[in-house]
């Protein structure tokens, strides 16, 4: 199969830290106010609690059932809460009027 080849792998990871790259360097065009980055920030460090507890429990309900979907939807929603976190990080701050 050819998820089980190294260099696969190694392509994958490469081509995904491309891809993060382009999309902070799109999104240092962007500003937004303080008080959403404010809370952006806020709201990750609630979410690193979340997303630890939903991956424990997906990994339970791996090791109980064989179910990989509980594991799947905590992964899948901490990386969109990724870039979420890095458009607020690398978006521009707007100055106060």
């Amino acid at each position: 199969m050819l998820a089980d080849n190294p260099l696969f792998t190694i392509l994958l990871v490469v081509v995904a830290i491309y891809i993060f790259l382009k999309f902070c360097g799109w999104a240092k065009g962007f500003q937004l106010s303080g008080q959403l980055r404010k809370w952006v920030f806020i709201l990750t460090g609630l979410g690193m609690v979340v997303f630890n507890y939903l991956y424990a429990k997906g990994n339970a309900l791996i090791h109980a059932t064989g179910d990989w979907s509980g594991a799947t939807i905590a992964l899948l929603a901490s990386l969109i809460w990724v870039f979420i976190f890095a458009f607020a990080l690398m978006a521009e701050t707007k100055p106060n009027e």
